[in-house]
């Protein structure tokens, strides 16, 4: 069976075959003399990079090929004559193993990347990342027990150390677009809200079966934001009960 708990990069590219450790650890290369600043991850047990702990590219080999992500549109015009001879879907690049290494089109991607992720939260100003991710810490450290860490690479709030999740700030998740806060909301709430305030709320990948909701941080007063904050700290903590939440 493959190992799938690797706890460095280096781990990682060791695991793949010899004939494409090569290529992995130009890919490496590339994206680390592009964007000195940003830190090595493994996430989604793949490598990842991150600058002010935002997402800024991963890379994944597999049999044939290797990938890079995220591509979104505006990367994907870019360098649109570059990208031409590469397979690309869903966000994905996926280059052939057996080709040479495009070692400066990765570096400039990388670098394009860190310009997108920097330009971006300089044009939200207060609205930006760290503004708004300190309002939640602050708004969040008001619940008794809180505490606070990384899960899948987003701040992740839990009503006591390591135990029941009730918010997860999500900066662009999976180039969605949105800056926002993941909470459990009260039942049958989740369509309400949405209808209500579509500008506001929305249904979050992953969790939003589970009925929870996504709120657009610049568009929540924080007087509301805190009712929501409470409501979903009660329902992680089960002082919220069913009948409570349906009334």
């Amino acid at each position: 069976m493959a190992k799938t708990d690797f706890k460095s990069v280096t781990e990682y590219i060791a695991s793949k075959p010899k004939d494409a450790q090569a290529s992995l650890k130009l890919v490496r290369g590339a994206i680390r003399k592009a964007v000195p600043a940003a830190a090595e991850v493994i996430s989604y047990q793949i490598p990842g990079y991150k600058l002010n702990d935002v997402p800024l590219l991963y890379f994944a080999g597999w049999k044939e090929h290797y990938s890079l992500y995220p591509a979104n549109d505006e990367l994907v015009a870019k360098f649109k004559k570059e990208l031409a001879p590469y397979e690309r879907s869903k966000g994905t690049i996926r280059l052939p193993l057996s080709e040479p290494v495009p070692v400066d089109l990765i570096e400039r991607i990388a670098k394009f990347r860190a310009e997108q992720l920097t330009t971006r939260d300089k044009r939200k100003g207060k609205n930006g990342r760290e503004p708004q991710l300190e309002r939640v810490r602050r708004i969040c450290a008001a619940m008794p027990s809180v505490s606070e860490k990384l899960s899948h690479g987003a701040p992740t709030f839990f009503v006591k150390k390591d135990k029941g999740v009730f918010a997860t700030f999500a900066d662009n998740h999976h180039e969605d677009g949105h800056l926002a806060l993941w909470l459990p909301a009260p039942a049958g709430m989740q369509s309400a809200l949405i209808e209500d305030a579509p500008k506001t709320y929305f249904k979050p990948p992953y969790v939003g079966v589970s009925g929870w909701i996504g709120i657009e941080l610049d568009q929540i007063s924080d007087e509301a934001l805190e009712i929501h904050v409470r409501e979903a700290w009660e329902i992680a903590t089960g002082k919220k009960t069913k009948a409570q939440q349906r009334s």
